[in-house]
């Protein structure tokens, strides 16, 4: 869960709140093996997924910082970061306001992401009798 965890650091990192107040966790999360050809000699795509990034922000000073602020980034993060993408970007928000200066914030966004492996002698995967790492 790659971009999970990157957009994870991302948010964390523009510290408009502590750290300890956003979990995150991949939600009906599909796998799908491949085992195809990237056109790349010698790698393949051992498999897809396909999850939902689930994202909770509990007491954020909406008072002090806009929303605003972090939809802005996570939308230039998205376009930056997962511009392959064959789905739409569209996310969507819930915001609990617990007073004028806190709100609860979770987000969810689809992601796809494919495991690549490349051919490898003594690789710890072994493919139509072909050794791969990732």
């Amino acid at each position: 869960m790659q971009k999970l965890a990157a957009l994870h650091a991302f948010i964390e990192n523009l510290n408009l709140f502590a750290a300890e107040q956003m979990e995150s966790v991949a939600d009906e999360v599909v796998i799908t093996p491949a085992c195809r050809g990237t056109g790349v000699q010698g790698e393949i795509v051992v498999l897809e997924k396909k999850y939902d990034a689930v994202f909770f922000i509990e007491r954020y000073p909406h008072g002090k910082v806009s929303e605003d602020i972090l939809l802005a980034n996570i939308s230039i993060w998205l376009l930056e970061n997962d511009a392959d993408r064959q789905e739409s970007m569209t996310f969507e928000l819930n915001v609990e306001v617990l007073d004028n200066q806190t709100a609860n914030i979770e987000f969810a966004i689809a992601f796809d992401e494919q495991v690549l492996a490349n051919e490898s002698v003594g690789g710890a995967l072994v493919f139509l009798s072909k050794e791969y790492q990732l």
